[in-house]
């Protein structure tokens, strides 16, 4: 039996994943399985012929711990005579500046700091990607409704351009990596946040995973890895397929007097529908995405079979304009000839906003001319039944906070009294809203997940003291 050091061996040669001469940068944050990556690969560097480093990003977020995994990181550079590149970030100022998520300012910073590594020093960053976290990014792609694009999840290698990202772990279980440490006597660092099941990956990992394995198949980690490696030979082969024939279906720019194509819009696109009926419907569907992508619009399973719907009611219509919208901000246009795919006029590109909520606390939000606030309600719930408070309450760590936020398309709540989420978009319908009301019509997010959408009616909140938080807002 293969030792994990030759099996991750083996995967990188059948991979090609990294090749001699290399300068390879180890991301190590400090846990397990980056520390693990990092002992590994000090065993295949003869063999492997590459120069290793370590890369680590302190993201301003975690105070102390995260002082405490800088240094810790530092140490294992001076034990093993590694050169170190430590980057650092302020995520939460940049999630403001930016009003995006904590977790998304948290990645651009992280990646803005690998590209620049990438350009300037090394030509490989190899990051500690385990099996167990391909399953979960799977998981919760199936759920959300992906396609095999989804379903292909964490990709072994990322080019940019000469260089690129490696992830040589994916094929291996965290369980593994944890014993191959414990008969090294390596130490490593746990990071509290995992346990913090506001955030949605830690509830797969820590609940819905266990329960797969108990219920339905105990290699469900397995299964789920290979439904990735299947996903992603067949979105290889239909990206080349559907680069070969968007070309024949697709036309930039806008029709002009007299014949021809005005070539000045970025921002619409133009597909000949009876070309693109000519093929089959999941060919028609990629093209209809990678049609939009092109100027930079996405579309999930929902938007493109309303196109499709459009499409197929145009002889009822007759060969009047008509339109249906698919996405904030995007249109789909039906002209006599020509579908064509356009960003509306009246999209705000900088409408987004985003503001820490605090528990107890307010946060006044300038973009809807009111206040939200959390507090912990005086009744603790007591008019809600304790059978519902079992099946749909959740509690907020101590000492975390909420975030306010606009909503934003693919967002999904799970509505009081219902057993499953719902797209946001479609909770929205039946308030009629204005366009530039439903642009900034807020949610509350704990971690990833919406706990409450203005006007819908929420499941139970509570703190980690078993206290029920009320949301509430106030108009100035």
């Amino acid at each position: 039996m293969l030792s994990l050091p030759e099996r991750v061996a083996r995967s990188l040669r059948e991979r090609e994943l990294i090749h001699p001469g290399d300068r390879l940068a180890v991301a190590v944050s400090g846990g397990a399985d980056s520390v693990g990556l990092l002992r590994i690969l000090l065993e295949l560097r003869k063999e492997l012929g590459i120069v290793l480093s370590i890369a680590h990003f302190h993201h301003g977020i975690r105070g102390a711990d995260a002082d405490a995994d800088a240094a810790f990181v530092s140490e294992l550079a001076r034990t093993f005579e590694l050169e170190s590149y430590l980057g650092r970030g302020d995520a939460p100022s940049y999630a403001a500046q930016k009003k995006v998520s904590l977790e998304t300012a948290a990645r651009q910073l992280r990646c803005g700091f690998f590209e620049s590594l990438l350009a300037n020093t090394v030509n490989r960053i190899a990051t500690a990607h385990t099996l167990d976290d391909q399953a979960e990014t799977v998981l919760m792609k199936v759920v959300r409704g992906a396609g095999t694009r989804g379903m292909a999840g964490i990709f072994p290698e990322h080019q940019l351009g000469e260089s690129g990202i490696v992830r040589p772990l994916l094929g291996i279980r965290r369980g593994e990596i944890r014993a191959y440490l414990r008969e090294l006597g390596q130490a490593w660092r746990e990071d509290l946040t995992n346990a913090d099941l506001a955030i949605t990956r830690n509830r797969v990992r820590e609940r819905v995973l266990p329960a797969l394995r108990e219920a339905l198949n105990p290699a469900v980690d397995i299964a789920l890895g290979h439904l990735a490696e299947i996903s992603r030979a067949e979105e290889q082969y239909w990206t080349e397929q559907i680069k070969r024939l968007l070309p024949l279906v697709s036309k930039p720019g806008e029709p002009a007097r007299g014949g021809g194509r005005k070539q000045t819009s970025a921002e619409s696109i133009a597909i000949d529908f009876q070309a693109l009926q000519q093929q089959p419907l999941a060919v028609q569907r990629r093209l209809l995405r990678a049609a939009a992508e092109q100027i930079g619009c996405s579309l999930d399973f929902e938007r493109v079979q309303a196109i499709l719907n459009l499409i197929a009611r145009r002889e009822m219509r007759g060969a009047q304009s008509k339109s249906v919208e698919i996405a904030n901000g995007w249109k789909a246009r039906l002209l006599f000839r020509e579908l064509r795919i356009e960003r509306t006029a009246s999209e705000d590109t900088t409408g987004d906003y985003e503001y820490v909520l605090p528990v107890p606390g307010e946060s006044r939000i300038p973009e809807l001319g009111a206040t939200i606030r959390a507090r912990i309600s005086e009744d603790n719930g007591s008019v809600i039944s304790e059978a519902y408070n079992r099946a749909h309450a959740f509690e907020l760590p101590e000492g975390s906070a909420l975030r306010v936020r606009n909503w934003r398309a693919g967002d999904r709540f799970q509505p009081a009294h219902h057993r499953s989420e719902k797209q946001v978009k479609e909770l929205l319908y039946p308030l009629h809203l204005s366009a530039e009301q439903k642009r900034v019509w807020p949610v509350v997010v704990a971690g990833e997940r919406i706990v409450w959408v203005r006007g819908i009616e929420a499941p139970t909140l509570r703190a980690s003291s078993g206290q029920q938080i009320v949301i509430e807002e106030s108009t100035e």
